[in-house]
């Protein structure tokens, strides 16, 4: 719409109001020819004695909207840009109702068009200011080498947590030890706790006893997301209550892990199998009549497309990455009617109340979920957080929350790094080579394989590295130790990183018993393979055995494993009953 177009929108008190900006301010009883007057001045010489009217944040406003391609000035994209907003009202003395007071010469710059229900320069008037007016910088996201000193604040670096991880999940599926809802597919609280204890390095919270009835538990966060991953990404599905792998699955074992982590990363964007956000337990209504949430893909593609300008290895505050999906109109929706989502009471606690179902409500607490809980247990990015009891206080004014310790269990999430797996994953960069494990410790090694500590100390992944191959003895110093390496190689960790960390940390190749020892676990830690779970049939007497083993409908199916003993895979039990009720044997269970 043109100027005079949006003017004549206006009353004859607000055409007056900002003829008094004007250099001649002299008004007319006559609202077509204010409107004449105003344009006249704003076409002609006197725009940039309008324009210097305009105090420092007015002029932002402006420039922003001049050059947006539609010329539209969004309010919620400068927020989150400048964290502050231009005056379009002086506020008076006394304010009485609604009333907001009389505009200011921004409103000649920028007014709202009922046509296209938001506020735009003129598109007649857009010319004029392009040729004076410099374009705004492009919208930056703050980001950092290190994070600020906090004693409260936890560091989690999971690169090589996902890399192990993912191979330990598929082996512990493998297993069939993952017993999950056959209605929900999600695991119960037996298969969190199993899952928990087989992380690398424990799950991002430990376990809390709660204290009464009422209050809220963390709960699980990494191994509730691993049984999602796994079944959004085709490598396990739910059999009789329980995760199997699929046939997928099985050759992931085989494929380098990054490139697993890489594909689960690529099916989860577009999976529908979970909302993310129904993990936010105390908005309640998710589930009610009709359409309430919205579609999870535009959501994640959303944040994936912001983590693509993130720079790499740089520390970013979750609030900034908000700022900046919503000053690069990065945005979103989680519902279709927020009148249907409540806190604490359906009526008194509606988010559909003024003010109270936000960005910061909705929005953000699906991003926390989405990077703590499922980009950080794949590697893509490390995060630090704090406790999240207390950690924001921005749902405080809300009905009937003075009971809650915290609004989702992802509250305590204050920052990210995206990683150079993460850079792989979203595919900035073409190859993944892990990065070694760069120590500024000095080793000393003993023929009994024993390793004790010369000079400096131990980092976090460093001490997490030798528990998993070492048992310590006193105070720096440990022992390489068969059994506790042989379990580690079982639960997927690759022994190369524990002769490279040596080698770097000795300064010298290792000594001969450290290799050998070093070799010999890397031969013999996948030595024998579970294939499968199996059943043992006892037959009632030795010829029945040997006439079920040896015939071609069973033999087949089945193997001796003594004289009246015969055993079966699980997998092919049914195939094995039903070819037997075929020789005329009937098998009790």
């Amino acid at each position: 719409m043109t100027l005079r177009d949006l003017l004549a929108c206006l009353t004859v008190p607000d055409l007056k109001e900002l003829l008094g900006f004007l250099q001649s301010g002299a008004s007319s009883p006559r609202k077509d020819d204010l409107v004449e007057r105003i344009v006249a001045a704003m076409f002609g010489p006197e725009l940039k004695a309008v324009w210097a009217l305009l105090d420092e944040t007015q002029q932002l406003a402006v420039r922003e909207a001049a050059h947006h391609p539609l010329g539209e000035y969004s309010d919620r994209r400068f927020r989150a840009k400048y964290q502050r907003a231009p005056a379009f009202h002086i506020a008076a003395a006394r304010s009485y109702g609604h009333a907001a007071g009389k505009k200011t010469a921004l409103c000649l710059f920028i007014l709202y068009s009922p046509a296209e229900g938001c506020y735009v320069v003129p598109s007649d008037l857009r010319p004029h200011l392009v040729a004076f007016v410099p374009p705004p910088a492009p919208p930056g996201i703050a980001s950092s080498e290190a994070l600020p000193e906090d004693p409260l604040l936890t560091v989690r670096l999971t690169e090589r947590e996902a890399l192990q991880e993912v191979l330990i999940m598929l082996r512990t599926v493998e297993q069939e030890r993952v017993p999950v809802s056959d209605k929900t597919a999600l695991p119960g609280a037996a298969s969190l706790r199993l899952l928990s204890d087989r992380l690398a390095g424990g799950d991002h919270y430990p376990h809390e006893v709660k204290q009464y009835d009422w209050s809220q538990e963390i709960g699980a966060i990494k191994a509730f997301a691993w049984p999602m991953l796994l079944q959004a990404g085709g490598l396990a599905a739910v059999v009789s209550g329980r995760l199997q792998l699929s046939p997928g699955g099985v050759k992931a074992l085989a494929t380098p892990p990054a490139q697993v982590l890489r594909g689960l990363w690529q099916k989860w964007l577009k999976s529908t199998l979970f909302d993310e956000f129904s993990r936010v337990e105390a908005v309640k209504g998710q589930n009610a009549k009709g359409r309430v949430m919205t579609a999870v893909a535009p959501r994640r593609a959303a944040i994936e497309a912001t983590l693509q300008a993130c720079p790499i290895g740089q520390w970013i505050a979750v609030d900034d990455f908000s700022r900046f999906m919503q000053a690069t109109d990065r945005v979103f929706a989680v519902t279709h009617d927020a009148w249907k989502l409540y806190l604490c009471d359906r009526q008194y606690g509606s988010l559909g109340h003024a003010g109270w179902g936000g960005w910061n409500i909705l929005q953000e607490r699906y991003i926390f979920a989405f990077l703590f809980e499922y980009a950080a247990t794949l590697g893509l990015v490390d995060v630090a957080y704090v406790h999240p009891a207390q950690a924001r206080s921005d749902f405080r004014d809300q009905w009937g929350t003075d009971d809650l310790s915290f609004l989702s269990r992802y509250d305590g999430l204050r920052a990210f790094r995206l990683t150079l797996l993460g850079a792989y994953i979203l595919g900035r960069e073409p190859a993944y080579q892990p990065p070694a494990i760069a120590s500024s410790v000095a080793l000393s090694f003993s023929p009994e394989l024993q390793l004790d500590i010369v000079r400096g100390a131990l980092a976090g992944e460093e001490a997490l590295l030798l528990d998993n191959w070492a048992v310590p003895l006193q105070p720096g110093s440990w022992r390489l130790d068969r059994d506790r390496s042989l379990a580690a190689i079982e639960k997927g960790h690759a022994i190369s990183e524990l002769k490279g960390f040596l080698e770097s940390a000795g300064g010298q190749p290792l000594p001969a018993p450290f290799a050998s020892f070093i070799a010999l676990c890397e031969r013999n830690g996948t030595a024998l393979k579970m294939l499968g779970n199996a059943v043992l049939i006892e037959c009632r007497d030795a010829e029945t055995t040997a006439q079920i083993a040896g015939r071609p409908e069973t033999s087949a199916l089945c193997l001796r494993a003594g004289p009246k003993t015969l055993v079966v895979r699980s997998n092919q039990l049914a195939r094995f009953r039903e070819r037997v009720r075929a020789l005329g044997f009937g098998m009790a269970s």
